[in-house]
C-alpha cells in the first residue's frame, strides 16, 4: 500500500487526480492552441482538432476515474446490509481511489472495533446485574417460602437493602460512563479552575472518615483553568483521590498536584504510598468493570469513567507505578485561552 495510504496522510501531488486532470487540460487545450499559433492554424481547423480529443479526455475520465468512484460507492452501500461489515473494500483503480478505499476501510475497521467493545461492556455489565438480582430473587423466595422470624427477617431486608444498592450504584456509573463516552455534548461548558478545584477536594477528603488515617497534601499553581464541566473534573479528581486512598491505607499518602505546563496544559497528577499495580495490570487499569479490590469494595467503573471524561474534554490521562512503591495518575488537559 502506498505511504500516503498508510498513513492516512495526501498523496504527492504528481500522483494525485488534480495533477493528472490539469496536464490533460493542460495537453488537451493550451497544446493545440500554442501549436496553432506557431503553425497559424485557423480557428475552425482548431476547433475541428480540439474537439475530438475532449471527446476523448471526456471518455477517458469517465472510465478512468467515474466508473470506479461509482463501483466503489456501491460497494460501500452494499456494507449497509451486511450484519457485520467487514474491512474488505477492495484497493484498487487509480490512486485517488485506491486512497478513499484504504479510507473506507479503516473507518470500518475502526467500526468493528467499538462494537466488539460495545459487546464486551454489555457482556461485563450482565454479569456485574447477576450477583445482585440473584440475590433479591434468593431474598424473595426465601420469604415466600415460609414466614420469617424477626432475625431472619432483619438479615434478608438488609441483604435487599444491599443489593439493591449495589444495583442503583451500577445503573447510575453506567448512565454516566455511557454520557461521558458519548461526548458530553448537550452538557455547559464553562472555564473551572482545576487548581481550586483540587484544593476543596482534599480538604474534604482529609475529613473524610473512611480515609482519616491517610495524609492527604496539595501543591502546585495558584490557578490552572480548563474549559468543561465542572461537575465532571470533580468527579475525576474525586475518584482518583479516592481511589489513591483506598490502596494507601492507614499510615498511608495521597498527593495531588496541578501546574501549568508549557503554557498550553494542565497537568494533574494523583500519587499514592499503596502497593503499586503490577506490570501486567497496568495496561488494564482504565478498562471498564477491571479491579483488584474485590466486588466488595467497587466494580471497577472509576478509573473508566476518569479516562472517558478527560478525553471527551480533549486530554489525556495515565498510570505509572514502581509496583511496592506507590502508583501515580497523570491527567493531562488543554489550558483554557486567555481572558
Amino acid at each position: 500500500m502506498d505511504d500516503g495510504r498508510a498513513r492516512g496522510g495526501p498523496l504527492p501531488f504528481f500522483r494525485s487526480l488534480r495533477f493528472r486532470v490539469t496536464a490533460l487540460v493542460v495537453a488537451v487545450v493550451f497544446a493545440p492552441t500554442l501549436l496553432s499559433l506557431y503553425l497559424r492554424i485557423e480557428l475552425p481547423r482548431l476547433v475541428a482538432i480540439t474537439l475530438p480529443l475532449s471527446l476523448l479526455l471526456a471518455l477517458w475520465l469517465t472510465r478512468r476515474f467515474v466508473r470506479p468512484l461509482e463501483a466503489l460507492r456501491r460497494r460501500a452501500l452494499a456494507k449497509i446490509r451486511e450484519p457485520t461489515p467487514s474491512a474488505d473494500l477492495p484497493v484498487q483503480g487509480p490512486a485517488e481511489m485506491q486512497d478513499v478505499a484504504a479510507a473506507f476501510n479503516a473507518l470500518l475497521a475502526a467500526l468493528a472495533a467499538r462494537r466488539k467493545a460495545n459487546e464486551a461492556f454489555v457482556a461485563d455489565l450482565a454479569r456485574e446485574f447477576k450477583d445482585p438480582v440473584a440475590t433479591i430473587r434468593g431474598c424473595a423466595d426465601a420469604l415466600a417460602e415460609a414466614p420469617a422470624g424477626r432475625e431472619q427477617a432483619a438479615r434478608l431486608s438488609r441483604l435487599l437493602k444491599e443489593s439493591s444498592h449495589q444495583l442503583d450504584t451500577l445503573v447510575s456509573q453506567f448512565l454516566e460512563l455511557a454520557r461521558a463516552e458519548a461526548g458530553m455534548l448537550h452538557e455547559a461548558r464553562e472555564r473551572v479552575d482545576v487548581a481550586a478545584l483540587a484544593r476543596g477536594l482534599v480538604v474534604a477528603m482529609a475529613d473524610d472518615e473512611r480515609f482519616a488515617q491517610v495524609r492527604f497534601t496539595v501543591s502546585g499553581a495558584a490557578s490552572a483553568r480548563v474549559v468543561g464541566v465542572a461537575s465532571r473534573f470533580e468527579s475525576v479528581l474525586r475518584n482518583l483521590l479516592e481511589s489513591a486512598a483506598s490502596f494507601s491505607g492507614d499510615g498511608g499518602k495521597v498527593h495531588a498536584s496541578v501546574d501549568v505546563v508549557e503554557g498550553r496544559r494542565v497537568e494533574i497528577r494523583v500519587s499514592d504510598t499503596g502497593p503499586g499495580i503490577s506490570a501486567e495490570d497496568l495496561p488494564r487499569v482504565f478498562d471498564r468493570f477491571f479491579t483488584t479490590r474485590g466486588r466488595e469494595q467497587g466494580n471497577g467503573l472509576g478509573l473508566a469513567l476518569v479516562r472517558a471524561i478527560v478525553e471527551a474534554h480533549g486530554g489525556a490521562v495515565s498510570a505509572a507505578s514502581n509496583p511496592g512503591r506507590g502508583a501515580t495518575f497523570a491527567v493531562d488537559l488543554p489550558l483554557a485561552p486567555a481572558g
